[in-house]
């Protein structure tokens, strides 16, 4: 398959890829404001604003491509002045995740993959370059930046095995498209071996940019403000973070049969529009809950607490003893276990990691992480942690080796500042 067979298809599957927009839209309005973004039709003011200026352009999909494209987005808003930073995003939950205050950091949906959309694109904002966190490999979008002569980086970039294996059944169309960027920036060697398999182009491998992401000002005042008001200041607390479909009823069955008193379970879904549906589990499992949102100042004795407030789960593991990742008990490759290290807390992760496989295996090799072959392993884990002083040694062990990963930001600035 070729750019024009893939264009071909995509124009085919339109139809679908509008009726699956709006369903999301039903579900989530703010789908619906995407919508003539997405079809390559921008805002006036925003595109009159950045005619005539300089612009860097950065695609960060969601709220985690986002979060890790943070500290780059800083370097390059302080170095590079005369440039005005476009941030485009897929999801809503991306487009509002805060980012710095900047008269000169502006933020728009990614048309679908469509020459004329994302020649619009280009043509409204002239990216003097263009920037692609992790795995958003568009085959048109790589095209037409060649074509604009607009050099492309894809940063941050990973191919899990399960990827690889996907991507090597259109292997002439991954290889084409691969070769329209002008550099790929690897998390780690892993990541690189699976990229080569498809491109003979320079790989660089950079640390993982979720790394430099801070810590929120306050997390702990507020963390600790938060246990009050769910009265758990004396219970042992478990937070299931970002976890995804089929998680929550394996999670909340365990819980339910364990032997252990003390303990409270903070479920915080990945996705927003699940929290109703998270709800209704939670409601079926007949354990006491409360809602996050509907607490206020009250000391409920609970066993479960559903986390439904939006860009708060570094507070939720602010708050935990114990920290179960999401995505990782099903297969879905596991959340990131960087957010939660950085703040010093256990983690436990189920068999699926091969989304962070590196950092994971790292971690595991320095004993930061627990294992677990399945749910039941959790029992056994906490009761070892009620008793066993060592896990709190560990906080700064934790802490450390997050710092000593970091840095990938300030490689990827430089090696874009040879292009502006």
């Amino acid at each position: 398959m070729n750019i024009y067979t893939y264009q071909f298809f995509y124009l085919l599957l339109l139809p679908f890829v509008l009726l699956r927009l709006v369903l999301k839209a039903i579900r989530q309005g703010a789908y619906v404001y995407s919508l003539p973004q997405r079809l390559g039709f921008f805002p006036q003011p925003l595109t009159a604003l950045l005619t005539s200026k300089k612009v860097i352009w950065i695609h960060c999909v969601s709220v985690g491509e986002t979060n890790a494209a943070l500290p780059l987005i800083k370097i390059l808003l302080t170095k590079h002045q005369q440039h005005h930073i476009l941030i485009s995003h897929t999801t809503p939950t991306g487009m509002h995740t805060p980012l710095v205050k900047s008269t000169r950091l502006h933020r728009c949906y990614l048309p679908f993959d469509l020459a004329w959309s994302m020649n619009r694109f280009l043509e409204r904002f002239k990216p003097e370059l263009g920037v692609i966190l992790e795995t958003e490999i568009w085959p048109m979008m790589a095209h037409q930046c060649k074509h604009k002569n607009v050099p492309l980086f894809l940063i941050n970039a990973r191919l899990s095995d399960k990827s690889l294996k996907q991507y090597l059944r259109f292997q002439s169309l991954a290889e084409e498209t691969l070769e329209n960027f002008t550099m790929i920036c690897t998390q780690s060697n892993k990541d690189r071996n699976n990229f080569q398999r498809l491109t003979r182009k320079k790989l660089e491998v950079v640390a993982n940019l979720k790394f430099d992401f801070p810590i929120p000002k306050n997390l702990q005042l507020h963390a600790g403000k938060l246990r009050k008001e769910l009265g758990v200041t004396s219970n042992f607390v478990v937070v299931a973070g970002s976890t995804r479909t089929g998680e929550e009823k394996i999670i909340l069955n365990y819980f339910k049969a364990l032997p252990i008193d003390n303990v409270v379970l903070v479920i915080v879904p990945r996705h927003p529009q699940r929290f109703n549906e998270v709800e209704n589990l939670i409601k079926l499992s007949d354990l006491p809950y409360v809602r996050r949102s509907a607490v206020r100042n009250v000391n409920t004795k609970v066993k479960v607490i559903l986390g439904d407030t939006m860009g708060d789960l570094y507070i939720y593991y602010g708050l935990a003893d114990l920290v179960l990742l999401g995505g990782s008990l099903e297969n879905f490759g596991s959340q990131n276990p960087i957010e939660p290290l950085r703040l010093g807390k256990p983690v436990a992760i189920g068999p699926s990691i091969y989304n962070f496989m590196d950092v994971i295996e790292k971690a595991e090799k320095q004993e930061l992480i627990f294992r677990l072959n399945n749910i039941r392993g959790l029992e056994s884990l906490i009761k070892n942690m009620l008793k066993d002083a060592k896990n709190k040694a560990l906080q700064k062990e934790r802490h450390t080796f997050v710092e000593t990963q970091s840095g990938g930001s300030k490689k990827v600035a430089a090696l874009l500042n040879r292009y502006l």
